[in-house]
């Protein structure tokens, strides 16, 4: 896959991070710390049973190459029913990312909580 391929594929899609840890990673990194985010966090239940048929799983975050770059392909991204499991149903790999293809149109039907916040530090509670 090449770098323009690669773009392409990831800039068709949504990303929501599948636990808080790595969001906290993100808000803390050197780039983003002293900057102010609105952090949605969804009623997962309702939102994977509503787009399930759009959703992808990623076993990395898949927009960042440092510091320890992942071969990325056709295949970095697999539907919830593809997904490497072991027997006992759990992720062969840890899930890092759920990803929606293109967009979201009614995100706000399933946001539970929106967070202002710096770094790891929520500022306040703009909804609910």
């Amino acid at each position: 896959m090449t770098p323009e391929q690669w773009y392409h594929q990831i800039n068709q899609k949504v990303f929501f991070w599948a636990e808080e840890k790595r969001l906290n990673v993100l808000l803390n990194a050197r780039a983003y710390r002293a900057l102010e985010h609105d952090v949605l966090t969804v009623d997962s239940e309702r939102f994977i049973r509503d787009y399930s048929a759009s959703i992808w799983l990623c076993h990395m975050n898949s927009g960042n190459t440092w510091p320890m770059p992942h071969a990325r392909d056709e295949n970095t991204f697999q539907r919830i029913p593809d997904y490497p499991a072991k027997r006992n149903g759990a992720p062969l790999k840890e899930v890092v990312e759920i990803t929606v293809d293109h967009y979201v149109p009614n995100i706000a039907d399933y946001v539970v909580e929106v967070r202002r916040m710096i770094g790891s530090n929520v500022l306040g509670c703009l909804y609910p």
